[in-house]
């Protein structure tokens, strides 16, 4: 089945679930560049002893395939331990105010080191935040405090997203929303 894409991209999804070609659903892409505020990223070891880890930010590539993650260094050792050795992660995003939440389900594909147009996107992350909590609390003494709870990424993690799954509190919680069903 071929779907319409961002941007006029095509994308298939195929019958079985290892030949996904997948893409990021264009509404929730667009919450994460505009509403989205915070995130945490699970990984397990070779144990499969989970482990959370902090996410400072996130992107999207064009094609809506690929959700780049920024972790905090307090959590790279681990993380990268974790995701080099089965490459397994789920990630997820909300919002603070009203609790809308995706799980993002894949592969790491590659880290490397964050540049500084990762940090900038950071910053205005941070100021989402900042701008969210400030008007719902009207009190400047959240400011520093909100602004010091995301912290300077260090590591910049590409995923190939396999599943996205619904998290915001309610009846549709834990439901996959991408890729559609095969029916």
């Amino acid at each position: 089945m071929t779907i319409g894409g961002l941007n006029g991209a095509r994308v298939k999804y195929f019958d079985r679930i290892s030949d996904v070609r997948f893409m990021i659903p264009p509404k929730i892409i667009r919450f994460l560049e505009e509403r989205a505020t915070q995130g945490v990223a699970g990984t397990r070891d070779g144990n499969l002893v989970p482990t959370g880890h902090r996410v400072s930010g996130w992107q999207v590539d064009a094609a809506g395939r690929t959700l780049t993650a920024f972790i905090r260094p307090a959590s790279e050792a681990r993380f990268i331990e974790s995701v080099q050795d089965n490459g397994a992660i789920a990630i997820t995003i909300g919002e603070s105010i009203s609790h809308e939440t995706y799980q993002f389900k894949g592969r790491c594909m590659s880290h490397r080191p964050v540049q500084q147009v990762d940090i900038d996107m950071v910053d205005r992350l941070r100021d989402r935040l900042v701008k969210g909590l400030y008007a719902l609390f009207h009190d400047e003494r959240v400011v520093p405090y909100v602004k010091a709870s995301i912290p300077t990424p260090s590591v910049a993690v590409a995923v190939e997203v396999d599943e996205v799954f619904v998290q915001t509190p309610g009846p549709e919680a834990g439901s996959r929303i991408a890729p559609p069903d095969a029916r």
